[in-house]
């Protein structure tokens, strides 16, 4: 009983010993540890406060200042530059415009023979009459639910290439072609590849923008004609 009651006391005098030793090291280590943080804490006052005065020193300074200055400059450029590739209206032949304007509204109004009338010929509508199909394009055309042309814009317009010119000329002779029209050749001698941006109203007051990628072509003797496609998909 004696040695397992000294065994106990020895015990108890070790573990309050341990404590005692471990709470003040444990003191000493929070003391140094908070000694420390206010230290870097300090350091890292000092070092926000000269990173922010030399901040305002490099704002202040004249260099800076020009930098900013010819940012502006050339972002300004760069958005005049964006604003004329995509307005570029004056690229356009006044009466190309006449004929996109005709078309857009033919197709806002639902109207087929206007529609047809700016994109064939005359030689080429008593083709398609003559064997069947301008009915079916008409009937196409008449489907839909029309609309209150507000305005039309002609952006992102760029004048076709002569490569271009070529595959325009073959496509409406195919077409000549298919209507039986084989003793017709046309010859395209200009044309441009643009985007109509239609902004409309619709029957329930309901405004509306949309977008169609076209291209117009001038045929030697007709005149200026839609092409329903885009310049890629002509091309490929």
């Amino acid at each position: 009983m004696k040695k397992i009651a000294l065994t106990f006391i020895l015990c108890s005098i070790l573990t309050c010993s341990a404590f005692s030793c471990g709470d003040s090291s444990a003191e000493k280590d929070g003391a140094e540890s908070k000694s420390s943080e206010s230290s870097t804490t300090t350091a890292g006052d000092e070092n926000t406060a000269e990173t922010t005065k030399s901040t305002i020193s490099i704002k202040d300074s004249e260099e800076y200042k020009n930098f900013r200055a010819n940012l502006q400059k050339k972002t300004e450029e760069i958005n005049e530059k964006r604003r004329k590739e995509m307005h570029n209206t004056d690229e356009m032949d006044k009466e190309a415009k006449k004929v996109v304007n005709v078309f857009v509204q033919a197709v806002c109004d639902d109207d087929a023979e206007a529609m047809a009338k700016a994109m064939y010929s005359e030689k080429m509508l008593e083709g398609m009459k003559a064997c069947g199909e301008y009915d079916e394009f008409a009937q196409s055309v008449t489907d839909g639910e029309t609309d209150k042309l507000d305005r039309v814009d002609v952006m992102f317009c760029v004048k076709m290439k002569e490569n271009e010119n070529a595959l325009a000329e073959s496509y409406m002779n195919y077409y000549a072609k298919e209507y039986g029209l084989s003793d017709t050749e046309y010859k395209v001698s200009e044309g441009y590849s643009f985007t109509a941006s239609m902004h409309t109203t619709h029957n329930d007051g309901t405004k509306a923008l949309g977008g169609e990628a076209l291209l117009i072509v001038n045929i030697e003797g007709e005149g200026w004609k839609i092409l329903p496609m885009s310049l890629k998909d002509l091309t490929e």
